[in-house]
């Protein structure tokens, strides 16, 4: 009796398992690198609608480099990219947050119902790889916002930056670097074959013009040869008061040339994390060239515009705001 209530038992056990469907896969005749998810979108007020972390590279090595992006749900007619640039000091940061911003998904969103597709960079922090690979990843973005411009609604012709402290760096590195060879995007290897990676080597990839047409910059860092700062030596991978030459040529200050694009400055006059210099030396350098270039001091706040009170925070915050959608809508409107 022993032995026949334990069989029962067993077959008890067993019979979900036996009612489970039955397994099924489609199989590919050799392995299967495509990312197949299906491509979620979230709505946004303004008739605005979200893709959340779009692959824009896919790096041997590498985690994948993907972007969060918003546009208007009417696409009949091509509108203008702003792309976001986070900051954290090269080494922290996402592309969901900025500062004391409680929802910085909403701020991009309703960039976008101002007519405007709108890109967030998750590009490689320091601790993943060391410069050129950050500039390399926002080349990419420019580049993807250009290859797909038919399927996301974009003017092509009209692309804009807009980045804050390290990001500011970064999108007014690549606003002064148009065309520069250095930074050309590595190739996107991460989901070929091996035989497809060494067929890539020695051919050149299409020209994509990663040239743009303005950028925003808050609170930047333009002279990474005078930041006290460890961040920069942790991205450099190597102490700036060292190794001058490779500061240098990393900084965006020293590579402004007269074909630099329209330009607005944001910073706070008691920036304790990136002094106020910064900003006031490349706007002096911009329009020594000739560009165009507009300086907005917000007086008694620090970095990341942060005031004494929390009313002098959002004030800043918001003031902040307005100029940099003011100042993307004029661009807008030269067309």
């Amino acid at each position: 009796m022993m032995k026949i209530g334990l069989a029962i038992a067993a077959l008890l056990l067993a019979g979900p398992a036996l009612a489970q469907p039955p397994v099924e896969a489609e199989i590919s005749e050799k392995s299967a690198r495509e990312d197949v998810f299906p491509q979620p979108e979230v709505a946004f007020p303004g008739d605005v609608v979200a893709y959340p972390q779009v692959e824009i590279s896919n790096l041997d090595g590498f985690r994948p480099i993907r972007m969060d992006i918003y546009a208007p749900r009417d696409r009949s007619n091509p509108r203008p990219a702003v792309l976001w640039i986070h900051g954290g000091g090269w080494s922290r940061g996402d592309a969901r947050t900025s500062g004391a911003y409680a929802n910085w998904p909403a701020v991009l969103a309703s960039l976008a119902a101002r007519g405007f597709v709108v890109a967030s960079l998750d590009y490689r922090l320091s601790g993943e790889a060391r410069f050129p690979a950050q500039i390399q990843d926002v080349k990419a973005a420019i580049r993807h916002l250009r290859t797909q411009g038919g399927a996301l609604g974009v003017d092509t012709s009209r692309v804009y930056l807009w980045g804050g402290s390290a990001g500011g760096h970064l999108a007014s590195l690549a606003a002064v670097t148009c065309g520069a060879r250095e930074y050309d995007p590595q190739p996107s290897t991460g989901r070929l074959s091996r035989s497809q990676i060494n067929a890539l080597k020695g051919t050149k990839a299409p020209a994509v013009d990663d040239c743009v047409q303005g950028a925003a910059l808050w609170y930047g860092v333009f002279d990474l040869e005078h930041v006290p700062s460890v961040n920069v030596a942790g991205l450099l991978g190597c102490d700036p008061a060292l190794c001058r030459d490779i500061a240098r040529n990393a900084s965006p200050l020293h590579r402004i040339g007269k074909n630099a694009p329209p330009m607005l400055l944001i910073h706070g006059t008691k920036d304790e994390t990136v002094d106020v210099s910064q900003s006031e030396a490349m706007v002096t350098a911009l329009r020594k060239v000739g560009a165009k270039a507009d300086l907005l001091l917000i007086p008694d706040v620090d970095h990341g515009l942060t005031g004494a009170t929390p009313e002098a925070t959002r004030e800043a915050n918001m003031l902040a705001l307005r100029r940099t959608f003011a100042f993307f809508g004029s661009l807008a409107a030269r067309r």
